[in-house]
């Protein structure tokens, strides 16, 4: 389906460019020195298309590991690459008993305590399963979710690892809280332990992933950065939210486009929407957008900006679940199209523009357009 077909059939599409992907990673991995991505596709690639950004950087860039978040979501890039040899992450521990499941599918997954490994041998053992389970040791230096927190800890997974037959050790990993803001204390301290721990087992440094978005732009000098796992700047937003500036030019990969669908006059004292929030000062034009919070555009957004013909327009009223009613400056024809992301003209709303318009993160928002919403390719 093209731009148009979308726009025609759903009145909304969100547009995505290979092209920026592709740039995006090579400007992060050249910001950080690095040799290998790891490119976090979870939830759906941020929204994006996991396949699809997983099939753009393996055959554009030769990238050979990805990351998820749960079976499912490994399960479907696996399907994809059934003959490439590709490494699929799962990121967060997920239930041992899964474990025959994921060897049998080539699924590696981070383990984040001895506990969990020997029951997941157990579940291995049970299925009979002679395809070793490649798993990535989680340390917690702060994060406060998952992994080994001291020294006694983590040697013993590292030794049931090596010695079991069961498993293959495919990296260790840590997770930083602080990266994207200015809690450089915290951010220190976890990279410190971490160091110490893995440097102490003698875990060479190929092993080692835990520059995410923020340590690879901002940090790219104190981390290790041989292996970078990298969601957010992939995706060419700034996962700081204004605290650090970016280092480097990136691409937004999507624009979320409508058109109008409808377009009527307001008169004087009218008022529109749920709560009938808003009434009309004066007469003026208005029009009906297809595009609501059961597409990802939170009532929080009631009042954005969207643009039109290159103007600043507003979201009048409160958002409802499957239109929104926006303010114009003249009559203007139906179909006329609406940008709620991008750039059109001079003008430009960010993703982050939206994202504190809503008092959230940018992440949040991109992951939220549902999958109603036609992805469609530019380039």
């Amino acid at each position: 389906m093209n731009k148009n077909e979308a726009l025609t059939r759903r009145g909304l599409a969100f547009l995505r460019s290979k092209e920026a992907l592709v740039q995006n990673a090579k400007k992060t991995m050249a910001q950080a020195h690095a040799k290998r991505l790891i490119a976090v596709i979870k939830a759906n690639a941020y929204g994006h298309g996991d396949v699809w950004a997983a099939k753009t950087l393996y055959e554009q860039l030769a990238v050979h590991d990805f990351a998820v978040a749960t079976v499912k979501e490994a399960l479907r890039v696996r399907a994809a690459f059934l003959k490439e040899d590709v490494q699929v992450l799962l990121l967060g521990v997920q239930p041992a008993e899964q474990a025959a499941l994921m060897a049998e599918n080539k699924i590696a997954t981070v383990a984040g305590s001895f506990d969990w490994l020997r029951r997941a041998k157990e579940s291995l053992k049970a299925e009979k399963r002679q395809q070793r389970l490649v798993v990535h040791l989680a340390v917690d230096t702060g994060m406060g979710r998952v992994g080994a927190k001291t020294e006694e800890e983590l040697a013993s997974m590292v030794d049931f690892v090596r010695q079991d037959e069961s498993f293959e050790l495919g990296g260790v990993m840590t997770h930083f809280a602080t990266a994207d803001d200015h809690n450089q204390a915290y951010y220190d301290q976890q990279l410190a332990d971490f160091i110490h721990l893995v440097t102490d087992l003698d875990i060479p440094e190929k092993y080692w992933h835990l520059a995410n978005s923020g340590s690879a732009l901002f940090h790219a000098d104190q981390v290790p950065t041989q292996t970078i796992r990298v969601g957010a700047a992939l995706y060419g937003f700034n996962p700081a939210d204004g605290e650090y500036a970016l280092p480097i030019d990136l691409e937004p990969v999507g624009r979320l486009v409508g058109r109008i669908w409808a377009v009527h006059r307001l008169l004087k004292g009218e008022s529109l929407s749920y709560g009938a929030t808003y009434t009309a000062k004066k007469d003026e034009w208005v029009a009906t957008v297809p595009i609501g919070y059961a597409d990802g555009w939170t009532r929080r957004l009631s009042g954005m900006s969207v643009l039109v013909n290159g103007q600043r327009e507003k979201v009048l009223g409160r958002v409802t679940m499957d239109q929104i009613v926006i303010s114009l400056p003249e009559a203007l024809p139906v179909n006329t199209e609406v940008t709620f992301i991008g750039q059109e003209g001079s003008e430009s709303i960010s993703i982050e523009d939206v994202a504190r318009y809503a008092g959230t993160i940018p992440h949040e928002i991109l992951t939220g357009i549902s999958d109603r919403v036609p992805r469609v390719d530019v380039d």
